[in-house]
């Protein structure tokens, strides 16, 4: 089965073999990964004040087709990173204190906490609402546009901010959406390889990522743009994991060139 997006053609079977090999290492849930997409869906499709998946989809492919986008990850280096980044930009002139210019900034999560810090509200959120949920929803009413994800851990904060969201957000899962749900299906586990097949799909001219430190578990980022240090039986093992994944998935993806900031730490 393959959808038509955008002009731009996914073919689930390319993703979902990967999807059913995460089931087995991670242990998931796959019934209850598609009944949270089945919830996903009810609360955007009850909600008159979320645009439609097709015009927010629009909107995305008009910010990012063609443009160099920058993924702003959770991990450790995240903050000098951008620190740097927006010190080359605005020391170039292409960034002021408040805009990008023709750059176009894509959150994963809880980075947008960070991003936020700094002054600047992202163009694209991707994000199952693990972090800070309060600077995403004020950031989605700033006109970013939401990628939201379902799957079987997060049922109850869908349900809970489900009757806040507003403006552009589009649903995604990782099992294959049902037909009329209008949930999407990408490609990408975590939020951060997520959002670069996201990227991917709507062909930026290039794709570069910040705070992707692959090799080390970081502490959560929650809202204000401070962390919290995760802890809890295997909790740990299971996140290292999951950048297992993120760093294969990430390998997959050939157009355009994944650039990491400042030099490449991928182990392809």
């Amino acid at each position: 089965m393959a959808q038509m997006i955008g002009g731009v053609r996914l073919d689930l079977e390319d993703w979902l073999p990967y999807y059913e090999a995460i089931v087995k290492d991670l242990g998931l849930d796959r019934e209850q990964d598609t009944l949270s997409a089945r919830i996903l869906s009810d609360i955007l499709s009850s909600n008159v004040r979320v645009a439609g998946a097709r015009l927010s989809e629009e909107k995305a492919g008009s910010l990012i087709s063609g443009r160099d986008t920058f993924i702003l990850g959770g991990g450790p280096e995240l903050e000098p990173e951008l620190d740097r980044l927006i010190s080359i930009r605005t020391g170039e002139g292409t960034w002021t204190p408040s805009d990008t210019g023709t750059d176009i900034l894509i959150t994963a999560d809880g980075a947008t906490s960070v991003l936020l810090s700094r002054g600047y509200v992202p163009h694209v959120i991707v994000t199952d609402m693990d972090g800070g949920v309060e600077d995403q929803m004020a950031c989605l009413r700033e006109g970013s546009v939401m990628f939201l994800h379902a799957h079987g851990d997060n049922q109850d904060i869908l349900e809970k901010i489900g009757p806040r969201l507003e403006g552009n957000v589009i649903g995604t899962t990782q099992v294959e959406p049902e037909k009329g749900s209008g949930l999407r299906n990408y490609g990408g586990f975590t939020d951060g390889d997520r959002a670069a097949f996201i990227s991917r799909h709507f062909r930026p001219m290039s794709i570069e990522l910040l705070g992707f430190d692959l090799d080390i578990v970081a502490d959560k980022i929650i809202d204000g743009g401070t962390r919290r240090s995760m802890s809890g039986p295997g909790l740990s093992e299971m996140k290292y994991r999951k950048l297992i994944w993120a760093n294969l998935l990430l390998g997959a993806i050939t157009e355009p060139k994944i650039r990491f900031f400042g030099h490449d730490r991928r182990t392809m």
